[in-house]
């Protein structure tokens, strides 16, 4: 589902680099907003739709998806036909929300549907797969020289709700050991599966001697990654701790080439950079951090502002803290 957050951060990273026209999402896209509240995103996050696609969009409702039926939702070709997109395809596992293909991603893809795509979108599909190796390569196949991917899965508290829960390394070794163009992994945080707004993201920066992230919020693993000329998907990472001096320098190489790339954080309108862990006033921020937790009510938590929160919460080592969207 393309709830309000997830919107933005495709609306960001258009504004960055466009959105190109081959565009595949991993099911169908439930776009859990009316037409009147996209045009509002897109002008708050600075995108105005040019006259000419506003004058040829016809504003259809979501009546194939089983959270759309109903409820005011447009369809996701409306919503990507906004953003200029002309060819919008899915693929699912079954036809019971009329995907354009039927595929089961634990198992490899036909040949015919090799570098078809520029951009995939998977909207929580890898959490619910059993042969995520074969599901990976796929991704690769699929995606043309150049081709980007946004996707989000469960990363903690989600048990019963999906297959597996990732760990942000998992997808961060794999698309850096492969040379990849660029990746950036977040943890964000919400309090409810189906929250709509206001996610909290920590930034794991692939690089430090990482810490524990311990949360009571529900977590999920939100990846970018972008594909290069030379990337392969055949090589499988091995877990930082445990790689000898051949894999680190290869995968160390291949980490330098993604941090010449100049793609923001989603959060923010600058480029930022991470910082090193800093013990400094630790003691007091803890102490704050639990009165808070301990005397606010949540609904007061849920909409305090990005920046008296990352003061409160702090980093953990290996995370950093980036804003709220």
């Amino acid at each position: 589902m393309i709830v309000s957050t997830v919107a933005k951060l495709l609306v960001r990273e258009h504004l960055h680099k466009p959105l190109p026209d081959n565009v595949l999402t991993l099911g169908r896209q439930t776009i859990s907003m009316s037409y009147e509240q996209v045009l509002e995103l897109f002008k708050q996050e600075g995108y105005i739709p040019p006259e000419k696609i506003l004058d040829n969009i016809k504003p259809y409702l979501d009546e194939e998806t089983r959270y759309g039926k109903g409820n005011n939702y447009i369809t996701d070709k409306v919503f990507f036909g906004l953003l200029g997109i002309k060819n919008i395809k899915s693929m699912d596992v079954t036809d019971y929300e009329n995907a354009d293909i039927i595929h089961n991603l634990n198992y490899p893809i036909p040949n015919d549907l090799i570098g078809q795509f520029d951009f995939i979108i998977d909207g929580g599909t890898f959490d619910h797969l059993f042969d995520v190796r074969v599901a990976f390569e796929n991704i690769v196949k699929l995606l043309r020289p150049g081709g980007r991917i946004l996707q989000w899965n469960a990363a903690s508290n989600f048990t019963g709700a999906a297959y597996i829960s990732f760990g942000p390394d998992m997808f961060f070794d794999y698309y850096t050991i492969n040379r990849f163009a660029d990746c950036k992994v977040y943890i964000a945080e919400v309090n409810d599966p189906g929250q709509q707004e206001f996610w909290d993201f920590f930034i794991f920066d692939g690089n430090s001697e990482y810490a524990l992230f311990k949360s009571n919020k529900f977590q999920m693993t939100v990846v970018f990654a972008e594909k290069d000329l030379d990337s392969t998907g055949d090589i499988m990472p091995v877990q930082r701790q445990y790689r000898d001096e051949r894999l680190t320098e290869f995968f160390e190489n291949s980490r330098h080439n993604i941090q010449k790339s100049n793609r923001k954080f989603w959060c923010g309108n600058k480029q930022q950079k991470i910082p090193q862990k800093s013990n400094t006033n630790k003691n007091f921020k803890e102490y704050i951090k639990n009165l808070l937790l301990k005397y606010t009510p949540k609904i007061i938590r849920k909409h305090t502002p990005s920046n008296i929160r990352n003061f409160v919460i702090g980093n953990v080592n290996g995370f950093y803290y980036v804003g709220r969207i």
